[in-house]
């Protein structure tokens, strides 16, 4: 038997890291503790002083892979924020901090439509709210199309690999926040 110290939040995220189920607590009720849902984080400014920038600078430094696919996803990030866009984080019930493996890039006017780009901090994958007839003049092998039905509107990538990637990536999302304007 292996005794282990720590907060019942703790103990039972150790558990499902694990692989156990957890083990339930002393509730006479029997009934499943509430946990409150994380709110939305989303900034339409990147820098230390606001809270929910602080959580996205966090969120893109924790999931990145290396310092160049940070400091691109960064740059990206920044271009696109000067074109009236917010970023906000995804939330997830399977994630163990209840937040996706990306951040939705919006319009910063009315929500009438989804993300223009998910940007994923891990490689600097870019998928982005445009489909290939929307990039036809570009020839660029960074920009690659998706396997997806004529009506997923999210049909492009482009892989943020070098400091060019991001330049395009920008144009990219400026183009795809014109169609939704």
């Amino acid at each position: 038997m292996r005794i282990i110290e720590g907060t019942v939040e703790e103990i039972i995220e150790y558990q499902r890291r694990g692989g156990a189920e957890p083990e339930p607590v002393d509730d006479p009720s029997g009934a499943a503790p509430e946990v409150e849902p994380e709110t939305a984080v989303s900034t339409s400014v990147l820098g230390l002083d606001d809270e929910d920038s602080f959580a996205i600078l966090q969120f893109v430094y924790t999931r990145a892979r290396d310092g160049a696919t940070t400091r691109r996803v960064l740059a990206f990030l920044n271009r696109v924020l000067e074109q009236g866009t917010m970023i906000e984080m995804g939330q997830s019930n399977r994630s163990y901090d209840g937040y996706t493996q990306y951040l939705m890039v919006r319009d910063d006017g009315p929500r009438r439509f989804g993300a223009v780009a998910y940007i994923k901090p891990a490689n600097g994958g870019l998928t982005l709210r445009l489909r290939p007839e929307d990039v036809a003049d570009i020839a660029d092998e960074r920009v690659t199309l998706r396997r997806v039905v004529s009506t997923d509107p999210y049909g492009i990538n482009c892989q943020l690999v070098d400091d060019e990637a991001v330049e395009l990536a920008s144009q990219l999302t400026e183009r795809a926040l014109a169609k939704i304007r």
